[in-house]
């Protein structure tokens, strides 16, 4: 999905917490384009030097009362809702109800509620709505990235636009936004050597030893992965 995959991460982690950022926020210009897998992949890095926590602010408002988020970022100590994720870090995700997503909606409430937590992490990824949600969101993101150090777009290559892209980060500016930089999803853009490594892949069980050397040659193949 994400091509390099951990290159990217890497990339990534190197231009925002190895600059010194400790709260990261990611976006995107619409919904759906891998956010989530971004934040976690670059929680998950980062919490190999230092204690890591992701921060989950991209989900919709809760669709029933039972689902609200028992926590506000105005309490004191939000640490104790933090789980253990699997993959290391700890994860605090919000479903706020619409009389609790006012507060998420503050950005000096959210820049102090970052404050406190950075007494107990080194690090804090924020996982944000796309700044043109295809659904309704309890928080929009020009609020939380506004409290962010520092910001990274996902763009999905092949679906958004030059203008769209424009837009969010004309948005994001007015909301005083750290803006960093943009990361290429090529879910929707694959080289033809992409394309052709996933049909013969599909042939792998009936002749591994053949398949494996077609791989290789496409892989080498400099025409074939030229990005069109």
């Amino acid at each position: 999905m994400w091509g390099r995959g951990l290159r990217e991460v890497e990339s990534v982690y190197l231009a925002t917490f190895g600059q010194g950022a400790r709260v990261v926020g990611i976006t995107s210009v619409r919904g759906g384009s891998g956010v989530s897998v971004l934040a976690a992949a670059l929680a998950e890095r980062s919490q190999r030097q230092t204690r890591t926590l992701f921060v989950g602010l991209s989900d919709p408002t809760a669709a029933v009362p039972a689902q609200a988020t028992a926590w506000l970022p105005t309490d004191e100590d939000v640490v104790e809702y933090a789980v253990t994720d699997s993959r290391g870090f700890d994860a605090l995700v919000a479903l706020p109800n619409p009389e609790q997503s006012f507060a998420f909606r503050n950005a000096i409430a959210m820049r102090g509620m970052f404050d406190r937590l950075l007494d107990t992490y080194g690090a804090i990824v924020v996982d944000l709505a796309a700044v043109e949600p295809r659904e309704r969101v309890a928080v929009p993101v020009t609020t939380i990235a506004s409290a962010c150090e520092s910001v990274v777009v996902v763009c999905l290559a092949g679906r958004d636009t030059r203008s769209a892209l424009g837009r969010a980060a004309t948005a994001l500016r007015q909301a005083n936004a750290p803006l960093q930089g943009v990361v290429i999803n090529d879910r929707y853009n694959q080289t033809i050597a992409d394309e052709m490594i996933d049909g013969a892949s599909r042939y792998q069980k009936f002749a591994p030893g053949l398949v494996e050397r077609l791989i290789a040659f496409i892989q080498r193949a400099r025409l074939l992965n030229t990005k069109l």
